[in-house]
């Protein structure tokens, strides 16, 4: 073994192997070195250079927050949830006039420190990998990816302003003026040449178009053209509410997946965002293309919405699980997935937890074309959740994934390791000023609200409470 191998090791807990074929191994110790999995065994008794104590715990492969937009969730929470919704909206069209106003009061620094707030969220939320979708300059994103030392996918959404894709205006929804969409292929390509690769290979690049109803034609398929020329994965929202379904049949009569599928955009290099909205034909045409879809169970329920789920794991569709905008607690997103969609199917037994749990690993992981993620087996990457399991709440445990999933929450993460190194710990991010982060956002947060209160930027019936009593 060469004298610069860093080895890490977490003893004495419940492994959970994930990958295609899970298993688990009880009171073992995992061994890292040099950030990938070595070994799985019961006493390890070589070199440790970092130790963790996973006595009572459950030991799993890192989560795979599967679809975010860093910074919108700070400003936005408590602002539209109990908000009746237009006909055929979505619930961000009711915050992106906030969101707009923002850049009045907000400078680049506050938003960059307002990015990094969002960032912990996702981070304490149990993300190990964060897939991003980033509106405007991704730069102070690649800083946090760099400095707190997470894996992220990322991409620049075009068309790349909040007016283009939607917002609530004197009771309607309203499409701004989405400007010249080819060129934010051109910047999300510049991005990918620039960064793709960095930081170890923590950081990797995909292309983002928002959705079929905001990219021109032309746009999607060079974007397609470019994506397979490059071998460049793709990431888009589909069928995400009943205006793009409108849109879209305007356009050409079809759905918004079969659409898709007509101008030979889907495949298995596509990601696809909610999928809520879907003919009974489109199940066939995403399975048929090898089309991954990413389930956001929390986020649709905002919108009274009891979102398809089970429906794509009956079909054979690879389903990843993300939380969107709004909230980042992970570990809520995987009950919501579970509960709703044992709901929806109206079968408890239709939804198990370690299908959950896969989809928020391994099935994630092939979505991204990463079976180096979302697996503790030997050879793939040391990125790894230390869940406690002694808690009031979720012990004594009878079954281990049932008791994160339906029992756990997010507190109860004890450690989380990228590559074998601790990134969270005692809740805590590590390499983050927490409390400075926490002051800033507020201080910024609260000048938006009050400037959006005194411009009418919040939707009918929403006022800003009293300063004196907003937590701090």
């Amino acid at each position: 073994m060469a004298t610069d191998t860093k080895i890490s090791v977490v003893r004495g807990g419940t492994i959970w192997t994930g990958g295609p074929t899970p298993k688990l191994y009880h009171r073992a110790d995992l061994v890292i070195e040099d950030g990938r999995v070595a070994i799985i065994e019961p006493q390890y008794k070589g070199r440790a250079d970092i130790e963790i104590d996973a006595d009572g715990c459950l030991v799993a492969p890192g989560l795979i927050n599967a679809h975010v937009h860093p910074g919108t969730s700070p400003r936005s929470r408590g602002v539209a949830e109990d908000v009746t919704l237009p006909k055929g909206a979505a619930y961000y069209h009711m915050t992106m006039p906030l969101q707009m106003y923002s850049s009045k009061v907000i400078s680049p620094d506050d938003l960059a420190t307002i990015i990094e707030w969002d960032c912990l969220a996702m981070l304490l939320g149990g993300a190990t990998t964060i897939v991003a979708e980033q509106f405007g300059g991704a730069d102070p994103w690649v800083r946090l990816v760099e400095r707190l030392g997470f894996r992220c996918d990322l991409g620049i959404t075009y068309p790349s302003t909040y007016a283009s894709i939607g917002y609530y205006e004197n009771g309607r929804v309203v499409l701004g003026d989405p400007g010249d969409v080819g060129s934010g292929l051109t910047a999300n390509l510049g991005l990918y040449d620039r960064w793709h690769g960095a930081f170890d290979d923590r950081l990797r690049v995909h292309l983002s178009p928002h959705g079929p109803d905001t990219v021109p034609e032309d746009v999607l398929r060079e974007t397609k053209k470019q994506a397979l020329a490059r071998d460049i994965h793709i990431h888009l929202h589909v069928a995400q509410h009943l205006m793009e379904r409108e849109v879209i049949e305007k356009r050409s009569g079809l759905s918004s997946v079969a659409y898709l599928n007509s101008i030979g955009f889907l495949g298995p290099d596509v990601l696809a965002t909610h999928c809520t909205y879907l003919d009974h034909g489109d199940f066939a045409i995403l399975a048929q293309t090898k089309t991954s879809c990413v389930h956001v169970a929390y986020r649709k329920a905002k919108e009274a919405i009891t979102s398809t789920f089970w429906e794509f794991i009956d079909r054979g569709i690879n389903v990843a699980l993300a939380t969107d905008s709004y909230s980042h607690d992970l570990i809520l997103d995987l009950k919501f997935a579970a509960m709703i969609g044992k709901i929806r199917a109206g079968a408890a037994g239709k939804i198990a937890a370690e299908q959950v749990m896969t989809c928020a690993t391994w099935n994630a992981a092939r979505a991204l074309g990463r079976e180096d993620l979302g697996r503790l087996e030997p050879g793939a990457l040391g990125d790894v959740i230390v869940v406690n399991l002694s808690t009031p709440f979720n012990a004594p445990v009878f079954d281990p994934l049932k008791a994160l999933i339906y029992y756990s929450n997010v507190a109860d993460i004890r450690v989380t390791l990228i590559g074998g190194r601790p990134v969270v710990q005692a809740g805590r991010v590590l390499g983050s000023d927490m409390e400075s982060v926490r002051a800033h956002t507020n201080d910024c947060c609260r000048r938006l609200w009050r400037g959006a209160a005194d411009n009418k930027v919040f939707p009918e019936g929403v006022m800003y409470p009293d300063p004196g009593f907003v937590c701090c």
